[in-house]
């Protein structure tokens, strides 16, 4: 790594190198406080969207020790469906993931519903550093900090602040997982990846497609170090879905409760990745209201910055761009890609990501301009100046 024009030995702990750290959680810790000053924090006004039937298995857990929602949802199916899933035995169980409500538990128990809301804070404070130690692998300090903190400002990120949002979760742990395979920990890299399967099932990919990278890294004991990882999270996973749907496959998003023709029944997101990959490739780069240019202008920023970060790292680079091409192209064929509040959230990952290669483009941009002013400085004074 570089920092004041010299070359630095990198330190073993992915956490290391935390000078900065202090300022970048006083920085962040004063945005969430503008960004939340006037909000209201103790109706629940940011349960919108799936958020409530998150906060609903948590209350469900704290209240009645199971995740059976018949008796949390007022309104029946009629209000409720395409949201809940159909258990084994007719229970109403969450459609969505479950790690998210298990960890709110201790905050609702505590504070009540703004627990959900302080949990999401934390959430996000976290992803804010984590992002900084990946971004400070290849930049000093104070440009790694820049470049986490456009991102987060220069994106639909900042917006899922005042939010209960499953989707910041799952970032974080794809990201602390990526960080320790990064720094040569992969069994421990392994584990927030397997553990990320029970934020959002589609990490699954991501988890499988890490550990093909890494059998193109030497030592390729990498690899099966990071599998190994996965294991407790997948087979927690595996047995989950087995108590609430009864098959180690089948997920809520396979058994969700619809009406159809005026009856009960049940529907397999499955079929919902059906869109032409370049329909949805044209919508998440340029719909108005989802579409990456329009909530995420930052990200043109790291264009500059993907050479630099190709020669620098090349394998590194190469996991994080098939990383984010492809759960861009997976997510194009999605019908419901753009069903987000703010910009896309199935895309947060790539847009992480991206303040890698915006950190190479500021330290160079910063490297140019420092070189120049040196220069100018050590001209000679020309004959006859005084």
């Amino acid at each position: 790594m570089f920092q004041g024009g010299g070359f630095l030995k990198r330190r073993r702990s992915p956490f290391s190198s935390l000078g900065l750290l202090p300022v970048l959680l006083t920085v962040g810790a004063l945005g969430l406080c503008f960004l939340l000053h006037d909000r209201d924090v103790r109706s629940g006004a940011y349960l919108v969207g799936d958020c409530p039937y998150y906060a609903s298995a948590a209350v469900s857990l704290w209240v009645d020790g199971d995740v059976n929602l018949s008796n949390q949802l007022l309104g029946g199916l009629v209000v409720h469906q395409k949201q809940v899933a159909l258990g084994r035995h007719g229970e109403w169980f969450p459609k969505h993931p479950l790690l998210l409500s298990v960890l709110s538990v201790p905050f609702y128990a505590l504070f009540g519903i703004p627990g959900f809301l302080l949990l999401n804070a934390l959430v996000m404070l976290l992803l804010v550093m984590t992002l900084w130690r990946l971004c400070r692998r290849h930049a000093a300090p104070g440009i790694a900090m820049t470049a986490t903190l456009l991102v987060f400002a220069g994106s639909f990120l900042r917006n899922y602040l005042y939010e209960y949002s499953p989707d910041l979760l799952s970032t974080l742990l794809v990201l602390v997982g990526l960080l320790l395979i990064l720094s040569n920990r992969a069994f421990s890299g392994g584990l927030f990846l397997g553990l990320s399967v029970l934020a959002k099932v589609t990490n699954l990919f991501v988890a499988a497609l890490v550990v093909l990278f890494l059998f193109f890294r030497r030592p390729r004991r990498d690899a099966i170090a990071a599998g190994a990882g996965l294991l407790p999270g997948i087979a927690a996973w595996s047995l989950l879905n087995l108590a609430l749907f009864g098959s180690p496959t089948t997920t809520g998003y396979d058994r969700t409760l619809v009406f159809r023709d005026g009856s009960v029944t049940t529907v397999s997101h499955k079929g919902f990745f059906d869109v032409p990959v370049w329909v949805g490739a044209r919508g998440q780069l340029l719909d108005p209201k989802a579409g990456l240019l329009f909530t995420a202008p930052i990200l043109l920023l790291a264009l500059p910055g993907l050479l630099p970060y190709v020669r620098k790292a090349p394998w590194e680079s190469l996991l994080v761009l098939g990383l984010s091409e492809f759960l861009f192209l997976f997510f194009s064929t999605y019908r419901w890609w753009a069903a987000s509040r703010y910009g896309n959230r199935f895309l947060m990952v790539p847009v992480c990501l991206a303040a890698i290669p915006i950190s190479l483009a500021l330290e160079s941009f910063w490297r140019t301009i420092e070189t120049r002013f040196h220069a100018r400085i050590a001209l000679p004074e020309a004959p006859g100046e005084r």
